[in-house]
């Protein structure tokens, strides 16, 4: 009787794992998918393409300005069960695209914690062809907790990739991802071609 009680818990603790790491596996995809979407929007076009694919997704949201010309589209992609059983802290993925008037504006792509974040912002409006900003709050030691990068739509492509080369590992990841240069292991390579 002792054996086969023995057996059961072992094979329910056994069964638990498996069913969190086929969890995590699917909320590391499904973070990366977002992750890259945000590298492959670069028209309205493009845009468009991945709203249809969100709009079935859950984590998806739509909302319009006062005036009706503007719309943003997000998705968002949390991984709940894995920070409720604290395996992880809470960590989420944004990825936000804003049209006005039909016409591809901003798009956003953050990772956030209760503690740290990256904020990446590329603006369509912007006329100008290689501007990059990036803004971070130190926490007081060396690492960055919080960074927002903005960029103009006409930045050069390494840059830009650099830029949206958020890690979906944190979001699974034991102990989750800490700092922005954590979540952005690029950013201070974006930090330094910005001075």
């Amino acid at each position: 009787m002792r054996h086969r009680c023995l057996f059961v818990l072992i094979s329910a603790v056994l069964l638990f794992i498996l069913a969190m790491g086929g969890y995590a596996g699917y909320v590391n995809r499904s973070a990366a998918s977002v992750i890259q979407a945000a590298g492959q929007i670069r028209t309205t076009a493009d845009a468009e393409k991945q709203i249809v694919l969100w709009r079935q997704a859950r984590g998806f949201s739509e909302s319009r300005s006062p005036d009706g010309s503007g719309h943003a589209y997000q998705i968002r992609v949390g991984n709940g069960l894995l920070a409720a059983l604290r395996i992880t802290p809470k960590t989420e993925v944004l990825l936000e695209v804003t049209r006005r008037s039909g016409e591809l504006q901003l798009l956003v792509l953050g990772m956030y914690t209760d503690r740290s974040s990256v904020w990446v912002q590329e603006d369509f409006a912007s006329r100008e062809s290689d501007s990059l900003s990036v803004s971070s709050q130190p926490n007081g030691v060396r690492y960055p907790l919080k960074t927002v990068i903005m960029f103009s739509s006409g930045l050069d492509e390494p840059k830009r990739s650099s830029a949206f080369a958020l890690k979906a590992s944190c979001l699974v990841k034991l102990g989750g991802c800490v700092n922005a240069e954590e979540m952005l292991p690029s950013l201070r390579q974006l930090g330094s071609a910005n001075q």
